[in-house]
């Protein structure tokens, strides 16, 4: 499954909110800001809120793509409870 799959899947979301957190997500990832954790630490909520101040969004996309990433890790470790 891919993280638009699971926004719409998980989140009921339509075609242009996707494709908003598929930038945001794609903009965390060419500043270099995600390194592959698998949760919301401290350290990196702040480097997401400096690189971008004004808007939420950019925190909420990283929480959910670390949810989907979680998941996927579930469901390929055979651990599938939902």
């Amino acid at each position: 499954m891919e993280f638009g799959d699971f926004l719409r899947k998980n989140y009921h979301l339509g075609d242009k909110s996707v494709k908003d957190y598929i930038s945001r997500w794609n903009g965390i990832l060419n500043k270099g800001l995600y390194n592959g954790e698998t949760e919301l630490t401290p350290s990196l909520i702040a480097s997401v809120d400096r690189e971008y101040p004004e808007d939420s969004h950019y925190r909420l996309t990283l929480k959910r793509y670390i949810e989907f990433q979680n998941k996927q890790k579930e469901n390929r470790g055979g651990k599938n409870y939902g």
